[in-house]
């Protein structure tokens, strides 16, 4: 049996450490020297130890400070992604999956709140969208903050950072999915709003459901394999109902 690299062994023994002494986000790990020889390493198996899980956003370094403990982030992850992973739709079509079962299933958790400054300010951002529609101007920004202001009143941080990771990786298809739709996003983005403000999840789901259609149709100009909605439903067809990613 192979054994692991010295340093993923060091890897191993300061994510433990840190566990095991429940440091938190913030707090600082000893020095160099007193860390290696509490975890049993050599100072160099450490420093490589170090880097590595300064990459995956373990552990920060803090010039002249130290090293301390990072708080959780997707960031980290999302840089790490091979870029094959959403280019020419290998794979795409198992994000939106996920990202669909997401935000529909979030529905049911929004619609139980009271109207909030939040839903306010969804409402706004989809009137502007409209503006920029009849201009013609691009409202990918736009679109992205309705969705990350969508969920905000639910105080979930690891939410927020999902939806981030998705909107990184949707913008990694570039160009295919800023083709034209064939519906307007204001009106789409305006339903579920008004769902929502009613405490009506189900028909907030049905209308989070709707806005996924169009991103099929852009999907299957790259790989049409990549369009299939989920559970074995069929893709609506050209000219039917449909939303930006």
């Amino acid at each position: 049996m192979t054994k692991s690299p010295i340093y993923r062994e060091a890897q191993a023994r300061l994510k433990e450490y840190i566990q095991t002494h429940r440091l938190r986000p913030g707090d600082r790990l000893p020095p160099e020297a007193a860390l290696a020889s509490e975890l049993g390493v050599s100072r160099l198996s450490l420093r490589e130890a170090t880097r590595s899980l300064q990459t995956l956003g373990v552990i920060e370094a803090r010039h002249g400070n130290g090293l301390f403990v990072s708080a959780f982030s997707f960031r980290p992850i999302i840089e790490q992604l091979p870029y094959g992973l959403a280019d020419t739709g290998a794979r795409f079509g198992e994000i939106l999956v996920a990202r669909e079962a997401m935000e529909v299933g979030l529905m049911a958790f929004v619609a139980k709140l009271p109207a909030s400054v939040e839903l306010h300010e969804c409402e706004r951002l989809a009137k502007v969208m409209g503006e920029r529609e009849t201009a013609g101007v691009p409202t990918s920004d736009v679109d992205k903050e309705f969705h990350l202001r969508l969920y905000r009143a639910l105080g979930n941080t690891l939410v927020d950072q999902v939806i981030e990771t998705f909107w990184e990786l949707f913008a990694r298809l570039g160009e295919a999915l800023k083709a034209p739709g064939t519906r307007r996003l204001a009106p789409i983005h305006l339903a579920i709003v008004r769902a929502l403000r009613e405490g009506d999840a189900e028909l907030a789901a049905a209308e989070m459901r709707a806005h996924f259609d169009d991103v099929r149709r852009r999907i299957a100009l790259i790989d049409p394999a990549d369009a299939r909605p989920p559970s074995g439903e069929q893709a609506p067809p050209a000219g039917q109902g449909g939303a930006h990613a």
